[in-house]
This record gives C-alpha cells, structure tokens and sequence, in this order.
C-alpha cells in the first residue's frame, strides 16, 4: 500500500479520535458548569441557614452579594489577564515589570474598595453581627469545599 493509501485508511482513525476528543472536552465543560452551579446551591444553602435569612431577607441580600461576588470575579479575571498572565509569559523589561506591578496594585486596591464597601452595606442593611457571620460563613464554606475536594481526590491530609 502506497504512502496516499495509507494516510486514507488513517483519516477515519484521526475522525474518530478527534470527534472523541470533542465530545469529551464538551462533557468536561458542561461537567464544570454543572458543578459550579451544585457549588453555588450548595453555598446558597449554606449561607442562607447560617446567617438565619428568612425569605425577606434573602430576598435582598442575595442580590446584594451576587452583585458583589460578580465584581469579585471581574477583578480577579482582569487580574489575571493583565498580571499574571503577563508574569508566565516572561520576558519583560524593568519598566514593563514596574507597569505589572502598578496594576496589580491597583486591582489590590479596587478589590479591597469593594470589600470594604459590600460590608458596610451589609452591615447597615443587616447588622455588624450578622457581617462577620458572613465572614465565617465564607471561610467554612471554603474549608468544606476544599476538604471535599481533597477528599474525592484521593489527595485528604
């Protein structure tokens, strides 16, 4: 068999694999958004039992904190496009480096700007007692999380 005859029998083998290699990345990612919406009824859950909202309440501080947590994300993406992806990639000048820094800087900045006005909010909307719930209700869910993960990982200290 010629060298065009075999690259031919190998074609459907190379479909096949890569229609394989598709549809797993698919499931992979829709696996990922499934998740991550099990994670946030799970922390919906969580928070609303351990901060003792009723439905009322619920009904504004939900808005309140998705708000929050959207802006969150936001930083941390331009974070991450425009400083530490720009740190792996290497190769940059002093100058270049001084202008990475300045921005993670600021986005430090804006980040803490928002912490501090969110909790204000809640605080005067809620209470300061139910602020710091919050704060505790974040660092367990976060723990529980990460032990969950551990744990299906096969990777538990």
């Amino acid at each position: 068999m010629n060298y065009i005859g075999m690259a031919m029998n190998k074609k459907p083998t190379l479909l096949i694999a890569l229609a394989m290699t598709l549809i797993f990345g698919l499931q992979v990612h829709s696996q990922q958004g499934e998740n991550k919406e099990k994670i946030k009824s799970l922390k919906i859950a969580f928070f609303t039992e351990r901060l003792g909202l009723s439905s009322d309440e619920a009904a504004v501080f939900w808005p309140m904190y998705n708000a929050y947590e959207a802006e969150k994300e936001a930083l941390r993406d331009a974070k991450w496009k425009e400083v530490y992806s720009r740190i792996e990639a290497g190769n940059y000048s002093e100058q270049e480096a001084r202008n990475i820094l300045n921005r993670y800087l600021e986005l430090e900045e804006l980040e803490e700007e928002l912490d501090k006005k969110f909790n204000l909010e809640l605080a005067q909307k809620f209470s300061a007692t139910r602020t710091l719930l919050l704060f505790q209700a974040e660092h367990r869910f976060r723990k529980r999380l990460l032990s969950e993960f551990r744990k299906r990982s096969g990777n538990e200290p």
